[in-house]
């Protein structure tokens, strides 16, 4: 009886239910969206600390890989400069061409390539 006056039927309960079953899902989607804003951002304070430690890294490997750096390292392990008089130039030879048997096994391995695997 009170129910008729107040005008709730099992219609309006229905939508009470849904309106409060909507207001719930918004407030997890908030919720869901502001960690999901939190991880974003965590994300990228690791990118660039990542990026920062690949330049460093960059860089060391550019003062490593100095003449400078690597001349000293040398000279620590007792590497010494090779006098100019000490190097030998061998002369080109020139193959003339290629007998018979050169050619045919030329042709019978066939140009160097990875065979498909089946």
């Amino acid at each position: 009886m009170m129910s008729k006056q107040m005008g709730l039927g099992p219609g309006t309960a229905a939508r009470f239910t849904g309106a409060g079953a909507l207001v719930l899902f918004l407030c997890w989607q908030h919720v869901q969206a502001t960690r999901l804003g939190y991880q974003v951002e965590a994300s990228r304070k690791d990118a660039l600390r990542v990026g920062a430690r690949v330049a460093t890294l960059r860089v060391e490997l550019e003062e490593r890989l100095s003449p400078a750096e690597v001349s000293v390292r040398a000279a620590r392990l007792g590497l010494v400069p090779v006098a100019p008089d000490a190097l030998r130039r061998l002369p080109e030879q020139r193959l003339s061409s290629p007998g018979l048997f050169s050619r045919w096994w030329a042709r019978r391995r066939g140009p160097l390539t990875a065979s498909a695997r089946s």
